[in-house]
């Protein structure tokens, strides 16, 4: 009798095990809860109960509920976070020029600096504000922005930038232009909160 269960326990446990997994990647036996739960497909066709394959989403990618959302990985803040140890060096030289007010200094420093990177928005940061302090409105304007197009939509060194473009457009007198980029400022500012902690 003993034998006997064994036996129908083994052939049910080998059942179910069939039946989780069919060719094809359904689950469930056909007409299971699966199938049951599922209302028909096309009721105008008369073909009640028989399922049609699902379309998949028209913009070709996966369903929204198919994986969940990675955290975003916060960008860098800094320049020590993604430069080389030379373009860290000529940086530490071309703030220490332009403390002492060597701005022309500075701004060779960091323009070969950016011979090494010249994708590293730093950089470009770090000239634009040393244009501004020269008194090259459009100059620094134009580093922030280039800044900024180098930045992968960091939100923490677009912050900077338009902060320095609105201050390259309030020296050169366009007031309308300063407040806009301090709208941009500011809004760059509020996006880094999501990654605050």
């Amino acid at each position: 009798m003993d034998k006997t269960r064994s036996f129908l326990a083994l052939g049910a446990l080998i059942f179910v095990a069939g039946c989780a997994t069919q060719p094809g990647g359904m689950s469930g036996p056909r007409g299971g809860p699966q199938s049951q739960a599922q209302p028909p497909q096309n009721p105008s066709s008369g073909q009640s109960g028989q399922s049609t394959p699902t379309q998949p989403p028209a913009n070709g990618g996966s369903q929204a509920t198919s994986a969940p959302q990675k955290p975003k990985k916060t960008p860098p803040r800094n320049a020590a976070q993604i430069s080389s140890p030379a373009v860290m060096s000529l940086l530490g030289s071309a703030d220490t020029l332009a403390k002492a007010g060597h701005m022309d200094a500075a701004a060779s420093t960091l323009e070969r600096a950016l011979d090494l990177d010249p994708r590293n928005p730093f950089i470009y940061q770090r000239l634009a504000a040393v244009r501004l302090a020269q008194g090259q409105n459009g100059q620094a304007e134009q580093m922030a922005m280039k800044s900024n197009s180098v930045s992968n939509n960091n939100p923490f060194v677009e912050s900077s930038n338009w902060q320095l473009i609105a201050e390259a457009r309030k020296q050169a007198g366009n007031s309308t232009g300063a407040q806009k980029a301090s709208a941009q400022a500011v809004n760059f500012r509020q996006a880094t909160s999501q990654y605050e902690q």
